[in-house]
């Protein structure tokens, strides 16, 4: 189930990215939101698919496709403009779910030595 979620959140996340024209605004700055919330979401899913995999080679993967999508979509998309912002976007969305994650990790250490003092 989880490897499902990851790959349903990265189908969302490449048909954004790689759709023939950009999405429309919602509001000033939602493709900045959209990135960033994109990214977020598939950090946070891979994180939970691949939970085997170190973190530090999950992460940089995570940060290396993040800057590497923006030029990507500008290679394959010529007439969508490339974006430094969208990048910094994100770049923004992993690490936030990066730091969500270290967050979780240690509510859930907190918890786990509560209970054992019980």
């Amino acid at each position: 189930m989880r490897i499902f979620i990851f790959t349903i959140s990265l189908a969302v996340l490449l048909y954004g990215l790689f759709r023939p024209e950009s999405p429309p605004d919602l509001f000033n700055n939602s493709d900045k939101f959209m990135h960033v919330l994109g990214f977020g979401a598939v950090s946070l899913a891979a994180r939970l698919a691949f939970i085997r995999t170190p973190a530090w080679l999950l992460w940089s993967i995570l940060l290396l496709s993040a800057l590497l999508s923006e030029w990507l979509q500008h290679l394959l998309q010529p007439h969508r403009q490339f974006s430094w912002l969208d990048i910094a976007a994100n770049s923004l969305g992993v690490v936030l779910a990066a730091l969500g994650c270290w967050l979780l990790s240690l509510c859930y250490k907190y918890w786990q030595a509560r209970n054992l003092n019980y």
